[in-house]
């Protein structure tokens, strides 16, 4: 099915040409997704058919027991047209028991008839965990050192520093966690901090 187009040029200008429209009739044709559907109690779930015919066809859901669904609050059927292609949508709100079983997409036009099924089941709910709020604190500690304010500089070398506790005497312990500052580090804070 499609447009085509003829042309005629035997290299004298003008070329001519013609379009010519296909369109082949045929029965509808009909192809679903997903034929088994899980849902649980209280989900909304959407059921999917595509459809094929020429002439367009007339596209409707029915339940297992041969009833035609109508949308409104509990079903929304959709039916949207790409040329002579169709798809139809079955959304089913809030499920409930009575909602489980199987579902049909039909699709009419003169010349046949077809229809497909999708079953829908029940599936367990999902069960969410809820992790335990960790709160971490951090906390921060400022040690002040006082440095000797009466220096001479003798040369370009840093003034010199009262030992801080535990930094320069022997009592420093032999732990990682003790703090070990160098002179000229100091220095360079002492220059910063003024």
């Amino acid at each position: 099915m499609g447009v085509y187009l003829c042309i005629a040029s035997n290299g004298v200008p003008p070329s001519i040409s013609k379009r010519v429209q296909l369109k082949v009739q045929f029965p509808p044709m009909l192809s679903i997704p997903n034929q088994l559907e899980g849902a649980y109690i209280g989900q909304d779930v959407t059921l999917e058919c595509r459809t094929e015919a020429f002439p367009s066809s007339i596209n409707y859901w029915t339940t297992e027991r041969g009833d035609m669904i109508i949308s409104g609050d509990k079903y929304e059927a959709v039916s949207m047209d790409n040329g002579y292609k169709k798809y139809m949508m079955l959304k089913v709100r809030r499920v409930d028991k009575n909602d489980y079983g199987s579902y049909r997409c039909v699709a009419k036009n003169s010349l046949g008839e077809t229809d497909g099924v999708i079953k829908l089941e029940e599936i367990a709910a999902p069960t969410t965990l809820k992790a335990p709020l960790q709160t971490t604190t951090f906390q921060y500690k400022h040690k002040e050192y006082d440095y000797d304010d009466d220096f001479s500089l003798p040369s370009n070398s840093p003034p010199h520093i009262k030992d801080p506790p535990g930094a320069f005497s022997g009592t420093a312990s032999s732990s990682a966690s003790n703090l070990f500052i160098s002179t000229s580090s100091l220095w360079m804070m002492r220059s910063v901090l003024r």
